[in-house]
């Protein structure tokens, strides 16, 4: 029941009608501008299931990668108190939240943890980006096909490089005895507590859903209390450190930012591009703008 219900709130949302934002056009000739432009950018991939979206796999994990390169002030902001956050966690908090959260788990608790489970479980988010797709296909829902898209690649590039690094870090999660501070680094059998893969997923869904219908004001704000409430349910189930699950959230947020940014929509993108421009016609000039 709990994977039906999270099925249909998402089948839901993506079967509302979204209409794409059309620019409307004073002259034949930007038509053709519009037309080139997306042609000629390499960073603009459409979202539909073609060999375009199998290459954007490898142009948005570079861009991930590379991203870090070009942040601007905001940016180095934002890293900077994720970290700070991050490491006074594990400094100072990991394992008295880790004391306190298992004496106080409860039958409540537990069961609470159970339902918001599949929200950071890829399992479940490989089903769920499959039905939202297949309801774009049938129903012709451009939104719903671009939607299912974006949270399959999302967590694809997401659980890649979250994989990379919990396999080079080899943190020791609560649950097998270790402190917050054991570390085993590459070693096989692996241990797997950084980043937290759970909270990783939940932001990534989160992130990509929030953006998509920013529109609708309730969506974002829903969207991110349910991935906060998976990221508790780790700590309740004893399985990651609190520092674990920051950094998890923080990775899937900023990934699927990155991959959602390197798909904008016709619409936004024209806007963005065009304004007022001069051009050149048979017998003279036309100046036109796009809205």
């Amino acid at each position: 029941m709990r994977t039906i219900l999270l099925l249909s709130i998402f089948l839901g949302m993506s079967s509302i009608g979204f209409a794409q934002n059309q620019s409307i056009m004073d002259s034949v000739q930007i038509v053709a501008i519009l037309n080139a432009a997306d042609t000629n950018d390499s960073t603009i991939h459409p979202v539909k299931l073609d060999w375009n979206y199998v290459k954007s796999y490898w142009y948005d994990t570079k861009a991930v990668v590379t991203r870090p390169f070009s942040w601007n002030e905001k940016n180095i902001t934002q890293f900077a108190l994720v970290s700070w956050v991050a490491g006074a966690s594990y400094l100072l908090a990991d394992q008295k939240i880790k004391n306190w959260s298992q004496e106080n788990v409860t039958h409540f608790t537990n069961t609470a943890s159970e339902i918001v489970d599949p929200l950071g479980n890829g399992r479940y988010l490989w089903i769920t980006s499959g039905l939202v797709f297949l309801h774009g296909q049938v129903f012709k829902n451009q939104k719903s096909t671009r939607v299912g898209l974006l949270i399959l690649e999302s967590q694809l590039i997401n659980g890649v490089l979250g994989q990379i690094v919990k396999l080079s870090a080899g943190r020791k999660r609560p649950w097998d005895g270790a402190t917050a501070h054991d570390w085993a680094g590459p070693q096989y059998p692996p241990y797997h507590s950084f980043p937290s893969g759970h909270a990783q997923t939940a932001f990534a869904l989160a992130t990509v859903v929030a953006m998509e219908f920013k529109h609708i004001r309730a969506v974002p704000i829903i969207a991110y209390s349910l991935a906060t409430l998976t990221v508790v349910s780790r700590i309740n189930a004893n399985a990651h450190w609190t520092s674990d699950l920051i950094v998890g959230a923080a990775l899937g947020h900023f990934i699927s930012k990155t991959i959602v940014r390197q798909h904008p929509e016709s619409g936004d993108e024209h806007r963005k591009k065009l304004g007022w421009q001069l051009l050149p016609t048979g017998t003279g000039f036309t100046l036109a703008k796009s809205f």
